[in-house]
């Protein structure tokens, strides 16, 4: 199977063309760029380097958020427009996931993205033989709480990735013997982005396909403050 996998979701910019695990062309940047700009000239160079067109590819596997609203949107936009347009089979991967794929076998990984005011998004994953699954759904959570929500696990088994500075010094604080992989040595990968997503079911309504943000746009808390009554979904901004 020929997967293009990409990932937009927060500052780097990951593609990767994978066949049957295979990497056959990628390209990954941390650079302070426009990812709008730069996706998909960098598909369209990776897709060259592997020496492969579009309707070659088999499926299209995109790193759906939480993160950045601009990049997660990108990123899901472009995905959508593709598998849509060329009738390609698309997987979402929780931007989480793909990070928590960064993380040591046997530790229950804990990836982070750092939500300002000791707010983060996160998660909790078992890593083990290429399996990523989740056992703390991902969430936008102070950190304190999500503290508490991993009280029940040993801390020296608990490996934090993807961590700020600042979210380090909290962890640190809190449980000490726990793991800290800084977002340095944690980007996310779109080779493993491909790899999570070759056996998962691709989505079934591509239009019905949105980003995930797990807490409220700008747009939205404007819309709320107005008077707007807020219908429940953390989702419905849904436009792309």
């Amino acid at each position: 199977m020929k997967i293009l996998a990409f990932d937009t979701s927060n500052k780097p910019l990951t593609v990767a063309v994978v066949e049957d695990g295979k990497i056959l062309a990628r390209a990954d940047s941390t650079e302070e760029k426009t990812h709008s700009v730069s996706l998909l000239p960098d598909i369209k160079d990776s897709l060259q380097k592997a020496g492969l067109s579009i309707d070659d590819i088999d499926r299209i596997a995109v790193a759906q958020g939480p993160g950045s609203y601009t990049g997660v949107r990108i990123a899901v936009t472009v995905a959508k427009t593709l598998a849509f347009t060329l009738d390609k089979p698309l997987v979402g991967i929780s931007s989480l996931r793909l990070l928590a794929a960064n993380g040591d076998d046997g530790k229950l990984v804990v990836p982070v993205e750092d939500a300002r005011n000791d707010n983060a998004f996160a998660g909790a994953y078992l890593k083990k033989s290429g399996e990523v699954v989740d056992v703390i759904k991902d969430q936008h959570i102070k950190m304190d709480d999500l503290f508490k929500l991993l009280a029940n696990y040993q801390a020296d088994q608990i490996q934090f990735v993807n961590v700020s500075e600042h979210l380090a010094d909290l962890i640190t604080e809190k449980l000490p013997k726990a793991t800290i992989t800084l977002t340095k040595d944690s980007l996310p990968d779109a080779a493993k982005l491909a790899a999570l997503a070759e056996n998962e079911e691709p989505v079934k309504d591509i239009n019905a396909f949105v980003p995930t943000y797990l807490r409220l746009t700008q747009a939205e808390h404007d819309w709320i403050k107005k008077g707007h009554k807020e219908d429940g979904n953390i989702s419905y901004v849904e436009e792309i």
